[in-house]
């Protein structure tokens, strides 16, 4: 066994501190939808959105991107472009909490 490669133990220790991250990422959006649902100001609305994309919807889209690129389910091909909708998504995110913040020192 190599230490390095598919089947290495650092791969599989990646592995498992990229599905943790995802995880991790998917419950502070669940918060934030909680937060949203008690507080139905604008600024959380867009604070929450955010959120979830950047700490839900990317890290769960970068993790199921990599393992379908690593098991060979997509061709190695896809990997500009799966990179490119995790980044789009972060930018997304992080565009919507800067606007919640925006309209919240204007309330």
């Amino acid at each position: 066994m190599s230490i390095v490669g598919l089947g290495s133990p650092i791969a599989l220790v990646t592995g498992i501190v990229a599905a943790a991250t995802a995880l991790l990422g998917l419950y502070i959006g669940y918060q934030a939808y909680r937060g949203l649902q008690r507080n139905e100001e604008r600024s959380m609305r867009w604070l929450s959105t955010g959120m979830i994309l950047l700490f839900g919807l990317a890290y769960t889209l970068a993790v199921v991107g990599q393992g379908l690129l690593a098991f060979r389910i997509f061709p190695i091909r896809f990997q500009n472009i799966i990179r490119l909708l995790v980044r789009v998504v972060q930018l997304s995110g992080l565009l919507c909490i800067a606007y919640s913040l925006r309209i919240a020192t204007r309330q």
